[in-house]
């Protein structure tokens, strides 16, 4: 009787077991659905650290030239300028570059970079494009803003999105279409010429959108891509023959490029590297390599002359411009001031020290230069001044990262040790086939999503449904190759009790989601558990987000699992039953 009672008892204890695996299956996904709600929410909520901009202090300057026209062509790639006869022609004929944008590469907070110089980090916009009636005028100071400070003239066609971000006391003239496609552009280009050949403003913004609509519908490497681009290339050419650029500079770049498939956001080069040319008579013809995205809005300033913008963290491009030294001091002055004054409030708002001694002093010994007319002298010392200002700052940021890494570190690596070090001591025999099927799963996702084209990168989520319903299916064939491994890991073991079964599918599901938190314990180190002060890894956030959606349809998978498992061994005896009747005497 006391060995009865015994069994007994074990039996009831791995019943509790079976049940306490099963709750913490669905705590686990639980956990991990909060962890993607409470992600979502920092991003949509994310706000600059920087409470405060730099009150002005730039003056106005002689100008390059007394007209400048940027056009932004929405997604356009490096690599299809090739489909753009006029385009080409300037690229070969004026200052060419690739233009590096940084992530999250979505049009809103690229767009405000183009025209603030501040990254996305800094710059207001929501992160991944906000609603349309959720859209807000830029936060920051704008090279508008800055023209309308120098009493210059300014002017914007394009799509309806820029009217929100851009007040329209900002421009002189103005035209916003509510259509990023063919007919818009058409409507944008014609509003922009009228702009160019009657009012003459300082400053003209001109954007084009179709060339993204289209690559998100058809691709970035599509035909039909090229033939948008085509398009906007003849909006090019008659925007160049109305420009005498003896007394102008037409500038021709992009918010962000594509992936082959069709979708931006992330890291990927074909996203990050856009095209960026300049023409007129004071642009120095040549290939300059490679310039920052939130280069654009200050060298627009300097051509213009107007002050640099206040958060403005690029640089002046002097080495595309044909200019006297007299200006290059001045401006170059006026940047090393601006680069002091904002790294005093960006400092402070992260809790970092101050600016070095010799990083302040760099500014004060420019300024003596420039009034005593030593100005190539000036020039050198404030552009020194300016990169150790940017030095000092990036260097903070960073700290302030490590720091808080080295913080998270312990309960990372906690979360990856715990569960492996139990599965050691535990674990057992079985233990070790459940950890080999989960591992074997893992690879065939991850095999299923490279051979289908899939990238490591924020640039394929072009639809949140599309998203769930691909990562759902790819996890519906990893599991099955899974629970192949399990089931005859069943079979040879001999196992008859279904409490033994349900045991091991319940494991070996948990031991997916295990290596699945491996992943997100990763990304939680290096990233935090949300948004807060600065913009993450994307690449990062977004291996952390695939993670927690393949954990919570793991977990769903795995409370259906058990019955499959059953139902299998049930078909596997009976088959085995018919083949022994059939067999001959």
């Amino acid at each position: 009787m006391t060995g009865k009672r015994a069994s007994g008892f074990r039996r009831f204890l791995r019943f509790l077991g079976t049940i306490g695996m099963a709750l913490l299956l669905v705590a686990l996904a639980g956990g991990a659905y909060l962890w993607v709600m409470h992600g979502q929410a920092s991003i949509e909520g994310y706000q600059s650290p920087m409470p405060l901009q730099p009150k002005p202090a730039g003056q106005p300057s002689a100008p390059l030239a007394p007209q400048v026209v940027l056009v932004i062509v929405d997604g356009l790639r490096c690599d299809a300028v090739a489909s753009m006869p006029t385009l080409s022609l300037l690229q070969r004929q004026g200052a060419a570059a690739r233009a590096f944008v940084h992530t999250p590469s979505y049009s809103q907070p690229a767009w405000t970079t183009l025209v603030t110089g501040a990254w996305p980090e800094l710059n207001g916009a929501a992160p991944l494009n906000a609603p349309d009636d959720e859209i807000r005028p830029i936060a920051v100071d704008h090279i508008f803003a800055a023209a309308k400070r120098a009493g210059l003239s300014t002017a914007l066609a394009g799509a309806s999105w820029w009217a929100k971000m851009v007040p329209q006391e900002m421009l002189d003239a103005h035209f916003f279409t509510d259509s990023f496609r063919a007919d818009g552009d058409q409507q944008s280009a014609d509003a922009g010429l009228r702009f160019i050949n009657n009012f003459h403003p300082n400053l003209t913004l001109i954007y084009f959108g179709d060339v993204d609509e289209t690559a998100h519908e058809a691709g970035g490497n599509s035909a039909a891509y090229r033939e948008a681009a085509a398009r906007v290339d003849d909006h090019l050419r008659d925007i160049l023959q109305s420009l005498d650029l003896h007394n102008s500079v037409l500038i021709v770049t992009a918010d962000h490029g594509h992936i082959d498939r069709g979708g931006h956001g992330g890291g990927d080069p074909s996203v990050v590297y856009t095209p960026f040319v300049a023409v007129g008579d004071p642009i120095l013809p040549g290939d300059y390599g490679t310039i920052d995205e939130a280069d654009v809005a200050p060298t627009v300033a300097a051509i213009v002359g107007a002050p640099v913008p206040r958060l403005s963290q690029g640089v002046v491009r002097f080495e595309m411009l044909r200019t006297d030294v007299t200006k290059r001091a001045q401006v170059e002055l006026d940047v090393a001031q601006q680069r002091r004054d904002f790294a005093a409030l960006y400092l402070a708002s992260i809790g970092r020290d101050s600016l070095s001694e010799t990083a302040q002093g760099d500014v004060d010994v420019a300024q003596s230069s420039m009034e005593v007319g030593n100005l190539e002298s000036a020039y050198g010392l404030a552009r020194i001044a300016a990169d150790r200002i940017d030095q000092e700052v990036a260097q903070a940021r960073e700290q302030r990262i490590q720091a808080e890494r080295r913080l998270r570190l312990p309960v990372a690596v906690a979360a990856v040790a715990v569960p492996l070090l139990l599965l050691l001591l535990r674990g057992g025999r079985r233990g070790m086939w459940l950890f080999l099927a989960a591992a074997a799963t893992q690879l065939a996702y991850h095999a299923l999503f490279l051979s289908q084209g899939g990238l490591y990168s924020f640039s394929i989520l072009t639809g949140l449904n599309d998203f769930l319903f691909d990562t759902a299916r790819r996890v519906a064939l990893a599991t099955v190759v899974g629970a192949i491994i399990v089931l005859w890991r069943l079979i040879r073991e001999h196992e008859g009790s279904v409490l033994g079964v349900i045991r091991a599918s319940l494991g070996y599901s948990l031991l997916v989601i295990y290596l699945l938190g491996c992943q997100a314990a990763v990304a939680y180190w290096l990233n935090g558990f949300r948004w807060t002060w600065y913009i993450p890894n994307m690449t990062v956030a977004f291996v952390q987000l695939s993670a927690l959606v393949q954990a919570i349809l793991t977990a769903a998978a795995g409370a259906i699992l058990p019955i499959v498992l059953l139902l299998a061994g049930v078909i596997y005896q009976a088959a085995r039953s018919v083949r022994r009747r059939l067999r001959p005497a």
